[in-house]
């Protein structure tokens, strides 16, 4: 019986696996960003990628609330208390919404003209703004030449979605789906996950759109005032999980405290799945590290852990995030 049960454990894990690297069919594409009400802002004559930076960052402040912004500067300052991260706290914050709803920013920090890290702030349902993920560097999710990529590989060029009027959208849906929304007349939308670059589901997506509720009530600021103090991070090498499957037949392993993340030590590579929902995570990833944010009398903790990084954008995102869909496994039992 128990032989049983562990076969069927596989077999899930591993047609899970086959589903999320499934590919989906074609489409074509102009470019807009969605206002803070998910209202379009009508598509300009882009000629290239870079046109489309130039274009959005004319359009974006004027799309995040106050609070939106003071929130993101509160964390920048934060992320600067960490060792190696001070330019956080010099660096220029720029703001596009994310649809729908729009629920969610992506905040991009640059120091003298070079990206240093993002964010993703969104807020709940209640109103209440939390810091869905970040990450340090020079990459970010909605990579543009990732995007490029990825048209090219749907035999897509960027003349060819202009000439079909079509529009692509930044769109993130929490608790992780960060995702482009690519569609033209006459033809069925594409959704790509920014940061890999794979086609998603559409019939998936467009449920989860469905299901997602337009913000009427405005922001607060109830979370601004509150100030973090961040831990250098704890880096581990990233690897892809699809190497060795091993992981797929073991036992996941509890890791739901800080003191059960120092002991990582001990353990060759981490493998974090979210097994049927994967294909909402880009995974299964790699764990490349983690990093502690407290408060000054460290009565209230958050564990940022570092997911992907191998063949995707490593982000920093919540514990108590990933607890909720997935669960660890040691890469080699």
């Amino acid at each position: 019986m128990e032989r049983n049960a562990t076969q069927w454990i596989l077999l899930r894990r591993i047609a899970t696996i086959t589903l999320a690297m499934l590919s989906c069919a074609a489409l074509s594409t102009c470019w807009s960003i969605a206002s803070a009400e998910d209202r379009s802002v009508p598509p300009l004559p882009l000629t290239s990628l870079t046109d489309l930076e130039e274009s959005t960052a004319l359009q974006q402040d004027k799309f995040a609330p106050l609070a939106v912004k003071e929130f993101a500067h509160q964390h920048a300052i934060s992320l600067s208390s960490a060792h190696g991260e001070s330019n956080w706290k010099k660096a220029e914050l720029s703001f596009t919404p994310l649809g729908p709803g729009t629920h969610s920013w992506l905040v991009q920090a640059t120091f003298e003209d070079k990206l240093i890290g993002y964010m993703i702030i969104s807020a709940t349902d209640q109103g209440e703004l939390m810091l869905s993920e970040y990450g340090l560097g020079e990459h970010s999710p909605y990579d543009r030449e990732l995007l490029s990529h990825a048209l090219e590989r749907q035999h897509l060029g960027l003349t060819m979605l202009q000439a079909d009027g079509g529009e692509i959208q930044l769109r993130y849906a929490l608790p992780l789906l960060a995702y482009w929304k690519v569609g033209r007349p006459n033809h069925q939308a594409l959704y790509i996950d920014a940061t890999n670059g794979d086609l998603l589901p559409s019939a998936t997506v467009k449920q989860i759109e469905t299901a997602i509720k337009p913000m009427i009530s405005s922001v607060t600021d109830a979370s601004v005032n509150s100030s973090w103090l961040v831990d250098s991070v704890q880096r581990r090498p990233t690897f892809n999980p699809m190497d060795n499957l091993l992981w797929i037949t073991s036992k996941p392993v509890k890791l739901t405290r800080v003191q059960d993340w120092t002991q990582l030590h001990k353990e060759p590579g981490i493998v974090y799945s979210a097994n049927d929902r994967n294909v909402f995570y880009g995974g299964p990833l790699p764990i490349g590290g983690y990093q502690l944010w407290h408060n000054r009398t460290k009565v209230q903790s958050i564990l940022y852990i570092a997911i992907g990084g191998h063949n995707s954008t490593q982000r920093f995102v919540p514990l108590d995030t990933l607890l909720k869909d997935g669960q660890f496994y040691v890469a080699n039992p």
